[in-house]
């Protein structure tokens, strides 16, 4: 596999969703749902569509985990997972913040991860043992060791379960922290982890493409990432913590039995 191959394609596909999505920005009308409270645009599609053609002519034989066509492609060690917009609503209300986010797996390993912001045109990659940039500039998560001095990030699901459950964390989190923050959007949270902006980003119930691209982003800066209960992240997780790593254990015991 020629990773340097597979991230000059990643990056293109992404950067050229990115320009889509801000030639529509403001201009979005058509809007479905997805239960109560998850929408769809007319343009979600389209970036979806841009990366996964690039995807399937340059690589025909891998497989494809995508938001909004589910899985496809062929039976290869390699997994793509797609996220072509990471905080819909937020898009569709002309909002911060959003991403576009892709990983490549390897047998079941994270080994590339190309988060955009097209908003800033900001490039967020890594690539596994290799480390972490921001348009090419190397980041680290933060250096504070202390969670009274943390600011945590998290997400309100739209399922009841799920938010009930982040709900009732949340007084206990708030004595123990500096401050909670909620944006709507996963790998935007993940990339302020990443480049120590703040400490820590969790969400109880989420999905496998709104968590490996940022997962393995802020592993290589130097953070730890796992699931609520302290596992492995993988493409089954359905929960995430990612962290600056030195204050990872302290959430896990605010997070347990959550």
């Amino acid at each position: 596999m020629d990773l340097e191959r597979a991230k000059t394609i990643a990056v293109a596909a992404v950067k050229q969703s990115g320009r889509l999505l801000m030639d529509n920005l403001e201009k979005v009308k058509a809007v479905s749902f997805k239960g109560k409270r998850d929408i769809v645009t007319e343009i979600d599609f389209q970036p979806e569509k841009i990366i996964v053609s690039s995807i399937l002519k340059n690589f025909p034989g891998h497989k494809i985990l995508s938001e909004e066509k589910g899985t496809s492609g062929g039976s290869s060690k390699y997994l793509w997972i797609i996220d072509p917009i990471d905080g819909t609503i937020n898009y569709y209300h002309a909002s911060a913040p959003f991403r576009i986010g892709l990983c490549l797996l390897e047998s079941h390993t994270p080994i590339l991860s190309v988060i955009y912001n097209p908003v800033k045109d900001q490039l967020f990659l890594a690539e596994k043992g290799r480390g972490a940039t921001l348009n090419g500039q190397k980041i680290k998560t933060s250096d504070n060791q202390e969670l009274k001095n943390a600011i945590v990030l998290t997400h309100l699901s739209s399922k009841k379960g799920a938010r009930i459950r982040t709900i009732a964390a949340l007084e206990k989190i708030f004595e123990k922290t500096m401050h909670l923050r909620i944006f709507g959007c996963g790998l935007a949270a993940m990339t302020y982890v990443a480049t120590g902006k703040f400490d820590i980003y969790f969400n109880v119930k989420t999905y496998s493409w709104d968590i490996l691209p940022g997962a393995l982003l802020v592993s290589e800066a130097k953070g730890k990432v796992t699931d609520i209960q302290g596992n492995e992240i993988s493409n089954r997780s359905t929960s995430v913590l990612a962290t600056n790593g030195k204050i990872h254990d302290q959430m896990l015991k605010l997070l347990k039995n959550i």
